[in-house]
């Protein structure tokens, strides 16, 4: 049986030219759209894009947010929250009901089906990332994911852009 990803772009095999070695840009900006379009293929059948992913995965663990703390967790302004909470609103993968202390709030939480489509969304995903991490040990692995995750907290929320998917979803 193929995997998921056997749909997706090859992996690059070229060496990184030399004059590039040090330029951190280059080096997170090339394998980030790698694995972004790899995932943008592998979710499309499941009618998702990768930030769809991360809004129903925070859902999952943390439970019902407003969208006002959905956007501070994923580093999304409030309009781009708004479109993809519309998005997994219209395939009822999410809902939003009314907040019990804030009336000028809504709060945002998964469906029965919105659970189902993270797991098999999740599954999609770490088969891409073990793939995708496959030249790394176990502990350059958990020290990139540290690391990423420590560059991540400075990161200042921003716009995802819809271009970036057109035509991805839906």
């Amino acid at each position: 049986m193929a995997s998921h990803t056997d749909r997706a772009l090859p992996l690059a095999t070229e060496a990184l030219p030399a004059a590039l070695h040090g330029r951190i840009g280059y080096l997170l900006n090339r394998p980030a759209t790698l694995v972004r379009e790899r995932a943008q293929v592998i979710l499309k059948p499941l009618r998702l894009i990768p930030p769809h992913f991360g809004v129903l995965s925070i859902l999952k663990k943390e439970g019902p947010m407003t969208q006002k703390a959905l956007g501070e967790a994923l580093k999304v302004d409030p309009a781009t929250m708004v479109w993809l909470i519309d998005h997994l609103e219209k395939e009822r993968l999410v809902r939003r009901g009314e907040h019990p202390k804030d009336r000028r709030a809504h709060l945002v939480e998964l469906s029965r089906s919105g659970r189902a489509a993270q797991a098999r969304a999740a599954r999609r995903l770490d088969q891409l990332e073990d793939e995708f991490l496959a030249p790394l040990s176990k502990t350059e692995r958990h020290d990139l994911k540290r690391l990423l995750g420590k560059l991540f907290r400075n990161v200042p929320t921003q716009c995802i852009h819809p271009k970036l998917f057109e035509g991805k979803h839906a």
